[in-house]
């Protein structure tokens, strides 16, 4: 089975200031701070989406 969420390592969660307890959803386009429960949406543009470039 494909993994739902992976961890964000090395970046801090701006709400709460707990390091590596950031998760991104892919799928939902959102990422949330396990510490604190924050979630931000992600923005992608077209050419990230289907990895072509600029």
């Amino acid at each position: 089975m494909a993994e739902l969420a992976y961890t964000l390592d090395d970046l801090t969660c701006a709400s709460c200031g707990t390091a590596d307890s950031l998760w991104i959803y892919p799928v939902c386009a959102l990422v949330e701070c396990r510490e604190c429960g924050t979630k931000a949406a992600m923005i992608l543009d077209q050419a990230d989406e289907f990895g072509g470039e600029r």
